[in-house]
């Protein structure tokens, strides 16, 4: 369990309210502090609240994100939580961030198998972005998982599941 100071916890406390403006200012201040403590707390709130003002708030501050510390969390969050109509959003987010998620293609394949064609579009784009920066096991990894779940492919991902292979596979 992570341990948090006053102020995180404070913050915590602001999510925690059903006050927006409470939330808003939270997430002002999150940002500006540049914490990437609080962040599953935040994605945690998206996977869990309907409030979109908030929900979009997150997202963006996810896409400016410039720590390499998020990304891992980032990542685990995606894979373990459905976050339904954000979810394209938070995938966007991730290469909007111009973060290296080149450790986990799998887990953006993934995202792409399982999501709508706007997830899957998303996910396509970070995985594009982060080949360069993968290893050969990444990359084999994710070329093994997309060649084990074509089968999974709906009919209207098909051209850019191909597309999605050929650019991997060229790595």
């Amino acid at each position: 369990m992570e341990t948090y100071n006053a102020l995180e916890k404070s913050w915590i406390e602001s999510f925690q309210s059903a006050n927006t403006d409470k939330m808003m200012k939270a997430l002002y201040e999150v940002r500006n502090s540049g914490s990437v403590k609080i962040l599953p707390v935040l994605l945690n709130f998206v996977n869990n609240h309907r409030d979109s003002q908030v929900n979009n708030e997150i997202i963006r501050l996810v896409s400016e994100l410039k720590s390499p510390e998020a990304v891992p969390v980032i990542a685990v969050a995606l894979k373990n939580n459905d976050f339904g109509d954000y979810e394209n959003a938070i995938v966007a987010a991730c290469w909007q961030s111009g973060l290296d998620f080149s450790s986990h293609l799998k887990v953006f394949a993934e995202l792409f198998i399982q999501g709508d064609y706007r997830t899957a579009l998303e996910a396509f784009t970070v995985n594009e972005e982060c080949l360069g920066d993968a290893t050969e096991d990444e990359i084999y990894s994710c070329i093994n998982f997309l060649k084990e779940a074509e089968c999974m492919v709906s009919d209207e991902k098909l051209p850019l599941y191909k597309e999605l292979q050929k650019v991997v596979e060229k790595f």
